[in-house]
């Protein structure tokens, strides 16, 4: 949840108060009141908080549509559009493009000290991995890729596009690039959702990935990511480049893989410093 400025943490603390305390459940949300210090919005905030605490919405994440959810407060659409704004920047729905508005589920951790795909990483947050809109080209590599992978002269490349879903979420979009002299179109597209490539090339191939060099980095999403990923043009992502290597060090994939920022959390390690002598 993002910091709080000293405004904020009067109502944040009603929200926490409200999901406390009414424990009974609850069928239909009821009509806000003014109260004296709280605006229409800020009430129906406290109301849709603890509606989700007791579980109105377990059954479905998904929310009632703008038009029910003004209709069961009794207030207007332009303060129900306020009250979601500041309950999605308490981190407690998001709105997705085309789909809805959404009660925020666990997160996805992803640590950064393994290396190992994002099947693993969908599975182990409890969530069932699934891919859509999966296409595979064949084709010649740009310098870049032609020089991380250490490709011989007019040797092609596979390209792997994935969208990865947690559920129904789209969470990641990744583009897959290795050599395809290592492995063959027929088999990428044997490819089931719940299978990495990790395990694929291991299966098909005998290659046991053992080592990747990762550089993270934050980027706004372009109108196709937006599309994909179901967020507002210029939302925040986290794109990571990979280069995986076998155990014999040779380069074998190129990965770009492109997160959503409020779906997926990553941990890092930080060793030391150790005894030192200044800050």
């Amino acid at each position: 949840m993002p910091d709080t400025t000293p405004a904020d943490r009067p109502l944040k603390r009603d929200i926490e108060r409200s999901g406390a305390q009414n424990g009974d459940s609850v069928g239909i949300l009821r009509a806000v009141r003014h109260p004296n210090r709280l605006t229409l919005a800020e009430a129906c905030v406290v109301e849709l908080t603890a509606a989700i605490g007791q579980g109105l919405y377990s059954a479905s994440p998904r929310l009632p549509s703008e038009a029910e959810l003004a209709a069961q407060l009794a207030v207007s659409r332009a303060t129900l559009r306020e009250a979601l704004s500041i309950l999605e920047a308490h981190n407690l729905i998001v709105r997705e493009q085309g789909r809805g508005t959404y009660v925020v589920e666990r997160p996805i951790q992803k640590d950064l000290n393994r290396n190992f795909g994002i099947t693993a990483m969908i599975r182990a947050a409890g969530y069932e991995a699934r891919t859509e809109d999966c296409s595979i080209e064949l084709g010649s590599a740009s310098a870049e890729i032609d020089e991380n992978l250490r490709l011989l002269p007019g040797e092609q490349v596979l390209t792997l596009d994935r969208l990865r879903l947690a559920g129904h979420r789209p969470v990641v979009f990744s583009r897959e690039i290795l050599s395809a002299s290592i492995i063959s179109a027929e088999d990428l597209a044997a490819l089931r959702d719940d299978e990495s490539l990790y395990g694929l090339l291991y299966k098909r191939r005998g290659i046991v990935i053992c080592r990747g060099d990762a550089h993270l980095s934050p980027i706004v999403a372009t109108r196709e990511l937006a599309r994909c990923l179901c967020v507002g043009r210029g939302a925040p992502l986290l794109r990571i480049t990979q280069l995986d290597f076998d155990d014999a060090g040779r380069p074998v994939l190129y990965s770009v893989e492109y997160h959503v920022a409020n779906w997926v959390r990553f941990t890092v390690e930080r060793m030391g410093p150790g005894p030192v002598g200044d800050a």
